[in-house]
This record gives structure tokens, sequence and C-alpha cells, in this order.
């Protein structure tokens, strides 16, 4: 489609310009483009067409509808900020181009907020230590990103930490004087503050936005470290609330305005239970400073009534209210793409019953940050469907990406060899057999015959996948070399402890010659995962991934030595396999396996 763009703002053109080689249309030719703020719709006029856009991220999302054929929508976001939080904290920090590649991605479903979560992945010039060797932002890549997210509508909001989830810092004797317990700051002591001036400094130096998320969820621990043996028990409330506030007078004096997950809030008069609460609401209420909004965050409940409770809960502790939904990536390797969006779409219900008009879609990336970012792209367009009332989203899908929505969703595959998978927690199967020892696998009580079937046609499904989806195939080569590894690993320990109770040499002989070919596809998986890595993220980190995977490769050449001894009698038994396994289900049953 050739398009005369001669009239629109320099914005729209620069835009415009980054969006080429990802549709297909030219800027040369004769149908003209305008661009009017009013609402969202595309509409045909004499000379082409005008883009009429509330935001100015739907002036992209309406032209790559236009450029896929549609020549006269109207449509209405029920939601005024829609976000996408991105983590970049959990040993894998995205890189500059992936950030510009979603920024443009966003853009084009509707979203206007990207915040990057950086614990301590960012820059603070009085603090070398701070985000050392952790693949920080320099302040110069952050101003880029923030100008680049200006073309396109999408306002970058940093999201920080200013109480708990350091963890990154606690390893310098910097920091210490300052942490009262685990990775959570030392509340009340002017050293702390001072790291948090510190803080905002960098932050307003390196973005334009003026919104800032301060964090301090899951600060369990709060006032029972230093903090104790200094002042003695306090209300736990009171030492939160003050921090709160210093942090608040900090964030004001550089202009920002705040927002804080609401956890914490509830935690303490809940046992630390996540749940709406009846006697502390009043005296709590009573002191959340007005200028704050606070975020509920919720990617679990598939249940409206609990919904309800926790949004009236929210509205009676402070009248500035918003919502979190999940991406789920965080539990492995793989995203769990039908659950996440099936759970967003309840929760986006409950967001328009409550009237709730800020919503973030978070892709956390806890234990390693293996799973790619843009795996999550089925997630991400589904959930702004929703908000734009549209319930297909495979059409947008397809629009957007230029994949189909159906390939991408053979990602979470490999987690569906259970038959309950996913309905709760995001599945791990893959990661749990990936790590689960040859010898001492205590998860072989979960290994069924029947998966290995499953998990060879989940790797055929993403080969098959990775050919048609171009740009982002990567993503399922590696898929698909995860399962290919796992189908073959996965009742390796179930068998070798058959055959070792029947005393059959010749059974685990053949075992150990097995494991030179899991050797071989544990390579293979490593290579396909450090492509993807490599494409998507900053180098720091993969080094974590090194240790692992260069362990169970150890580990895996161990187990052999182990069964060749004992199969030409150099020793008189396996220690390993004379220990029965028990079921540990206090951790995790075969229906729902999980690490964490």
């Amino acid at each position: 489609m050739d398009f005369n763009i001669s009239d629109l703002p320099a914005k729209f053109i620069s835009g415009l310009q980054e969006l080429h080689d990802s549709y297909k249309f030219s800027t040369n030719g004769t149908i003209k483009l305008t661009a009017v703020r009013g609402e969202t719709s595309i509409l045909h006029n004499a000379d082409g067409f005008c883009i009429s856009y509330s935001r100015e991220c739907e002036f992209y999302r309406e032209f790559v509808k236009r450029v896929c054929g549609e020549t006269q929508c109207r449509e209405y976001c029920v939601v005024e900020d829609m976000a996408v939080m991105v983590d970049c904290s959990r040993n894998a920090v995205i890189n500059t181009d992936s950030v510009k590649k979603l920024i443009r991605l966003c853009s084009c479903m509707g979203y206007g907020t990207l915040m990057l979560y950086t614990e301590d992945t960012y820059a603070i010039d009085k603090e070398p230590f701070f985000g050392y060797m952790r693949g920080r932002y320099t302040k110069a890549e952050l101003k880029e990103l923030d100008a680049y997210g200006k073309i396109f509508g999408v306002e970058l909001v940093p999201c920080v930490q200013t109480l708990a989830h350091l963890n990154g810092i606690i390893r310098w004797d910097r920091f210490k004087p300052i942490i009262d317990c685990n990775d959570i700051l030392l509340a009340g002591d002017e050293r702390t503050y001072e790291l948090i001036d510190e803080m905002f400094n960098s932050l307003t130096e390196c973005f334009t936005s003026r919104r800032v998320h301060i964090g301090m969820d899951e600060a369990h621990m709060v006032g029972l470290g230093k903090y104790l043996d200094a002042h003695g028990y306090e209300n736990r409330y009171d030492i939160l609330l003050r921090h709160l506030r210093r942090v608040l007078e900090i964030a004001q004096k550089h202009g920002f305005s705040c927002i804080m997950w609401s956890d914490m809030f509830f935690r303490l008069a809940n046992g630390g239970k996540y749940e709406p609460m009846d006697a502390a609401t009043k005296y709590v209420c009573d002191k959340i400073p007005e200028c704050l909004t606070l975020m509920y965050w919720d990617y679990y409940r598939n249940d409206v009534e609990y919904y309800d409770k926790m949004f009236a809960a929210h509205k009676e502790l402070c009248k500035n209210v918003s919502f979190a939904c999940g991406a789920w990536r965080w539990n492995g390797f793989t995203p769990s793409v039908t659950m996440s969006a099936n759970r967003n779409k309840l929760a986006f219900d409950e967001c328009i019953k409550h009237e709730i008009d800020s919503v973030t879609v978070t892709m956390w990336g806890d234990d390693g940050g293996e799973c790619s970012t843009f795996s999550l792209l089925p997630t991400l367009v589904a959930s702004a469907e929703y908000a734009y009332g549209n319930r297909d989203c495979k059409k947008a899908f397809k629009r957007i990406t230029g994949v189909e929505f159906d390939d991408f969703s053979v990602t979470e595959l490999a987690e569906r060899v259970t038959d309950n998978a996913g309905k709760f927690y995001g599945g791990n199967v893959t990661k749990v057999f990936l790590y689960n020892d040859l010898l001492c696998g205590l998860y072989d009580y979960a290994a069924k015959p029947e998966y290995k079937q499953k998990f060879a046609d989940a790797a055929k499904r993403n080969r098959a996948a990775a050919r048609r989806a171009k740009k982002y195939g990567y993503i399922f080569r590696t898929v698909a070399a995860l399962c290919e590894l796992v189908g073959s690993k996965y009742d390796f320990g179930m068998r070798a402890r058959s055959a070792y109770a029947r005393k059959d040499m010749a059974e685990l002989k053949a075992l150990a010659d097995e494991i030179p070919t899991l050797v071989r596809l544990l390579d293979k998986f490593y290579k396909a995962f450090g492509e993807q890595w490599n494409i998507e993220n900053k180098p720091f980190g993969f080094e974590i991934q090194d240790l692992r995977m260069g362990g169970l490769k150890q580990r895996m050449l161990h187990c052999r030595d182990i069964l060749c001894d004992y199969t030409v009698g150099k020793t008189n038994e396996i220690a390993e396999l004379e220990t029965e396994i028990l079921p540990t289900k206090e951790l995790c049953d075969d229906a729902e396996l999980r690490t964490n």
C-alpha cells in the first residue's frame, strides 16, 4: 500500500519509517494519510484516510489495521492507561534493540506505557556497585529508549524498588550497613534515604515521565533485622508508613508521582497473606497518602468473588487504584499462553466492572529469566484486544506479528503433558525434568510413560512452527530442542531404578550408553537457548545459565561413570539407587509440577 504522509506530524513520520521493515507499505504513494486527535477510528475521505486517535500509540494501532486492509472502523479502549511491564532484573536484562522492538509492538497493540522493572539494573553515578556486572542500563541507553518511546506514543516509566527485592546489592559491603534483613533496606536510616535520593537523581535525568513505580512489595521481614536490634519491636505498619512517607517526599522533590504494589498493607494484617483485611483497614487507610496510587496485583485468580472483595478492599484504602495481571513466563523456559490469556480476560472484565482505569500486564522473569520475552506476544495481544472489546484476538495477532496465533501457542505444548497443567500455576514440567538428577531424581515418581510421546509431539510441532515464524523462529527452535532433551531424559531415573532393582546389568549398561546422547541433546539445547538469549538480552546473566547447564552436563557424565563402574564390578552398589524416592507431595503433585 502506497501512502502520502507529507501532512503527518514529524513524530508519526519517524515512527512509520521505523515500522517500514515490519509491514508492507510505502510512503511514496498518492493515498493521503492524515491524523487528528479524537475518537479512535479510521475514516475514509476523498483524498485517502484519516486516522483519529485518543492516545498517540493508537495512531499506530489503527495504521497497522489500515495496512492490513481495514478501511473503516471505530473502537474504544475501556482502560485509560494500558501498560506492559518487562522484568529486567532476574538475570536477563532485555537489550536496547529488543526494548525498541517491544515499544513498536506495544504501540501497534494500543499500549501507551512500558515499564522497565529494574531493581538495581540502572546506573547511579555515585554508586558504581549498584548493578555492577548485572547488565545495568547506562544513562545514555535509558535516554535513547525514552526518546524512542515518545515517537510511538509509549511512555517509558521506571519501575524500581525502594524497600525490598534488592538482593542484587546485598553482596557488596558498600550496602550491607543499610540492609535490615534478607533483601530489605533498613527503614529509618538516613543512609537509606541518601541512596534512594541518588536513585531518583538518576531517574530524573534518564526519564521524561514523571510517573514512577516505587515497588515495596513482599517485604515480609521489614523491621525484624537490624531495625529490631536498634529500636526493639514496633508496629510494622508504622515502620512501613514512615518509610513510605520519606520515599514520597524524595519523589515529590524530584517531581514524580508514585505507584506502589499494595500487598504489604494486606500482608501485615493477614499473617503474610495477600487477602482482604478487616480490623486493620481503618488504621491503615487513614495513613496512606492521597497522592499515592496502589497497584493491586493478581496473577493467580479465577474467582470473580475474590476480585470483587479485593477491589473493594483497595478502594477503602486508597482512592487511586490500578491493577496488574500477568503474562506468565516466570516458571521456566516456556510461556503459559492460554492460562494467561484466559485469566487476563476475567481480570479485565473485573477491572471494567470496578472502574479501574489503569491496567498493567506484567512479564516477570523469576529464577533466571529463561523464557523469551517475545514468546508472550499472544498474551499481550489478547489482553489488548480485551481492553478494546474484541474477543477474537487471532486476527489482530496475525496483523501485528505476521505469524498465526496458533503457531505461537505451540510453545506451551510441552507443559501440557500433565492433565491439569496451567489451570492454576503456569507449567514448568520441562524445567523440572531438565534438572531432575539421573540417579537422585526427586521427581522420578512423577514420570509417566505417556509423557514421552507428548514431548516428541511438542518438539515436532515447534520445529514446524519455527519454519513458518520467520524472525521469531529462534523461539520455537529453543523450545523444540528443550522438548527433545527432556523427552529423552525425563524417565531415565525411573528406568535406572527399575533395572537396578532387577540387577539387570545389560540394561544398566545400555542406560550408561544413552548418556552421551543426552549430552549431545543438552549441547543442542544450550546452543539454541544461547542464540535466543543473545537476540533478546544483554550478555550479563548468561553466566548463571552456563553454570547451571555446565553443572548438569558434568553430573550426567559422572552418572555414566557411576553406572559403568557398577556394571563392570568396580563397585558393589549404587548408593543413589539404593535410596527410595519419596513422592514429595509437599512440594508438588504430578498434575502441577513446580519448583517454587
